[in-house]
C-alpha cells in the first residue's frame, strides 16, 4: 500500500489567508463599479471561497493526502501573560502632569478625569480587540488543525474516487460554510 502524501498546514494556512485576501478584495473592488452592497459583496465573497474550499477538499480527498501539523497547539503561541503585558502598556499612558500655574487645581482635576476615561477607553477598546484576535485565531486554529484533520482522515476511503470525493467535499463544505451564509441572511434581515 502506498503512503499519502502530506500537506503542511503552515503552507495551507498562508495559501488560505492570501485565497481570503484576495478574493474579498477582487469582490469588493469589482463590486465598487457595480455599487453592491455590502450584502451582495458578502455573498459573492462567500460563494467563491466556498467553491475553493469544496474544490481544495475534493482534490485532497480524491488525491489522498492527510494534513501535517507543524504549527503545534495555539495555547503554546498565545497565553495570558502577553496578552496582559501589551494591554498594560498601552494603560501607562504618556499624558503629561499639568504645570503649576494659576489654575493648578482646575487642571489636575482635568488631567486626573482625562486619565481615568481615556484608560477606562483603552481597557474596553483592549480587550474587545483582544478578546477578537483570539476567537478569531481560534476559530481558524480549529479550522486548520482539527476540522480539515478530521476531513483528511477520508482520504484513504476517497483515495482515487471522484464520485466519493465529491460527495464528502460538498458535505463538509456545506458543514462548514453554511453558518457564513446564515450570519449574512440574519445581518440582511436586521436590517430591514
Amino acid at each position: 500500500m502506498k503512503r499519502p502524501s502530506y500537506i503542511s498546514t503552515k503552507s495551507t494556512f498562508t495559501i488560505t489567508l492570501l485565497v481570503i485576501f484576495l478574493t474579498v478584495i477582487g469582490v469588493w473592488l469589482l463590486g465598487l463599479g457595480k455599487e453592491r452592497t455590502l450584502i451582495e459583496n458578502s455573498v459573492w465573497s462567500t460563494g467563491i471561497l466556498s467553491i475553493s474550499f469544496f474544490l481544495f477538499i475534493s482534490i485532497g480527498l480524491y488525491r489522498g493526502v492527510k494534513l501535517q501539523d507543524n504549527l503545534g497547539k495555539i495555547t503554546d503561541r498565545f497565553s495570558m501573560e502577553t496578552v496582559g503585558e501589551w494591554h498594560d502598556g498601552m494603560l501607562a499612558g504618556n499624558l503629561k502632569f499639568p504645570d503649576e500655574g494659576d489654575n493648578f487645581l482646575i487642571n489636575l482635576l482635568i488631567w486626573l478625569v482625562l486619565m481615568i476615561v481615556f484608560s477606562i477607553f483603552i481597557w474596553v477598546f483592549g480587550a474587545i480587540l483582544w478578546m477578537g484576535i483570539l476567537a478569531f485565531v481560534a476559530m481558524l486554529y480549529w479550522i486548520f488543525f482539527r476540522a480539515l484533520r478530521l476531513v483528511f482522515k477520508k482520504s484513504m476511503i476517497c483515495k482515487g474516487k471522484p464520485d466519493k470525493s465529491m460527495l464528502y467535499g460538498a458535505g463538509y463544505t456545506l458543514m462548514y460554510t453554511c453558518w457564513i451564509y446564515g450570519v449574512i441572511y440574519l445581518v440582511s434581515f436586521w436590517k430591514g
